[in-house]
């Protein structure tokens, strides 16, 4: 039988000799059980007794704090009190010794752990408390108090020492037991993830067993099929992403050198695959398109100058009859000059001629005017008819820079993508005899720290446990079209290995 653990000790001073009884839960307990019987014993024994009839003094101590906890004589300290603050201490050790699972001695207090607190005498500071965010309690009409890192002896200690310090307590008389610990949290590939209630002897084993075990294979499978499917559609995406751009560098590089035809570089085994005969086909119908409209915009601003040619003609042979006009008007002024001067002709018929001069010479001026201006339109043709092509090539050489930049992404994202694709299909294969990847994440000094773990490893409250089952090889997948692809071809090819696409393109 094992030898009973000494917990601590009644001392009695009597006529200058001391003695002590060592005490042990079991005594504690007893001591306890029977203070109610045993004060209203010794008080009648005491009645009428002085200060000097010999009663011993009682101090009680508990082995971790050397100070009395209790103490009394009579009649200085009436039994009562004495053997009351004697069964306060006594429920108070016993609270945090007697009961507390082995565990409890030393496990640290954190946030999201419930503590009972039970004050003997005081229900109405007594009750569960839960250990907020920032480590603290907050009993009624006490400020709060810190009790994050410390066991439940020391929690225990630090609230009699808050509630002794503002005069809520006159003796040590606190209890601290854990009611509720904080819980785990089981994640991953299990069956039903989630919070579970922690259990002193608990290890990820058990606690995946309170998650309903490891997931199936069955749904396993699926999700790794599902992942494979979505992996493999964004590399078809991917793919017929780079072969889009690549033709569409050959066509804008066509079009940038003012060529009128192009033909898709070479794309090795992809070449006549429905979905680059597809793309090859709409690139194709934009050259077309894009030349037909850039030759007519072309065509529409030539057709002006036949016409403004035409005017400049008319209004430089009405000029030129318009000076004919003049020159005769000015004759005739010249010899109606002579007549009158020689008195035969009138002031008014002189002034009607220079009149008639006047406006011979501004509709001449005006004809000269309008061929400047005609002239001037020719030459405007010309500089539109250049800032049109221009302003193409500047579109063309945009839309190249573009599609070299996603060429130069692609190169990188589609190999990801490729290998992404065939881990999938590798973890499809797989689904029988699933390995079992296990990492626990624990608050450490306020930080996370990550850690492997097997089946066995011990948890410990507020443990993250993530659960990961890792297939084995399947079967690798081949996609010879991408791999090809995945060969930089030279830009600006200017023919096509298939012979669908070979025919040039005429703007």
């Amino acid at each position: 039988m094992d030898k009973p653990q000494r917990i601590g000790a009644i001392r009695l001073e009597s006529g200058g000799t001391t003695s002590e009884v060592p005490l042990t839960r079991a005594t504690l307990a007893r001591v306890f059980l029977h203070s109610a019987h045993a004060t209203t014993s010794l008080e009648a024994a005491s009645h009428g007794a002085s200060a000097d009839s010999g009663w011993p003094r009682v101090e009680f101590f508990v082995d971790s704090d050397q100070r009395p906890i209790a103490s009394g004589t009579n009649p200085a300290t009436p039994i009562r009190r004495l053997l009351t603050s004697l069964s306060a201490a006594c429920l108070s050790v016993l609270l945090c010794a007697g009961v507390a699972p082995a565990g409890q001695t030393t496990y640290r207090l954190a946030p999201g752990d419930r503590i009972t607190v039970t004050v003997f005498g005081q229900p109405e500071l007594s009750g569960d408390v839960l250990i907020d965010d920032a480590g603290t309690i907050s009993l009624p009409l006490a400020a709060a108090i810190e009790v994050k890192d410390l066991t439940v002896f020391e929690c225990q200690e630090r609230i009699n020492d808050k509630l002794l310090a503002e005069g809520l307590l006159r003796t040590r008389s606190v209890g601290v037991r854990i009611a509720e610990l904080r819980p785990l949290y089981v994640l991953g590939d299990v069956r039903l993830p989630g919070a579970y209630p922690f259990r002193y002897g608990s290890t990820t084993q058990s606690a995946v067993a309170l998650a309903g075990g490891y997931g199936p294979v069955d749904a396993l499978r699926q999700t790794a099929l599902s992942d494979y499917l979505l992996a493999e559609e964004r590399v078809r995406q991917l793919t017929n992403q780079k072969r889009t751009m690549l033709v569409r560098q050959a066509r804008l590089e066509a079009q940038r050198d003012g060529k009128d035809s192009f033909a898709p570089p070479d794309l090795g085994n992809a070449a006549n695959d429905k979905d680059t005969l597809r793309i090859i086909g709409s690139e194709q119908d934009v050259f077309r398109i894009q030349a037909t409209i850039l030759q007519g915009q072309i065509d529409l601003l030539r057709s002006q100058k036949p016409l403004l040619k035409e005017q400049i003609e008319a209004n430089s042979e009405q000029g030129n009859a318009g000076k004919k006009q003049l020159d005769l008007i000015r004759q005739q002024i010249d010899r109606y000059g002579n007549l009158l001067r020689q008195g035969l002709g009138t002031q008014n018929n002189d002034f009607n001629y220079r009149v008639l001069e006047a406006n011979q010479e501004a509709t001449v001026w005006r004809l000269l005017s309008d061929v400047s201006r005609l002239q001037v339109d020719a030459g405007n043709v010309d500089f539109r008819i250049k800032e049109v092509d221009a302003a193409f090539k500047r579109q063309v050489a945009t839309e190249l820079q573009q599609t070299r930049d996603l060429l130069n992404d692609l190169d990188i994202t589609l190999p990801a993508a490729i290998a992404v694709r065939d881990a999938r299909w590798r973890n499809v294969g797989g689904g029988t005899g699933a390995k079992h990847l296990i990492s626990i994440t624990r608050m450490r000094n306020g930080h996370a720290v990550v850690s492997d773990a097997d089946e066995t490893t011990p948890v410990e409250p507020g443990d993250v446990i993530d659960v990961k089952n890792e297939m084995p090889a399947g079967i690798t997948s081949n996609d010879r079209a991408t791999a090809e692809l995945l060969r930089s071809p030279p830009s600006g090819t200017e023919q096509a290995s298939g012979q669908d696409l070979t025919s040039p393109i005429s703007r």
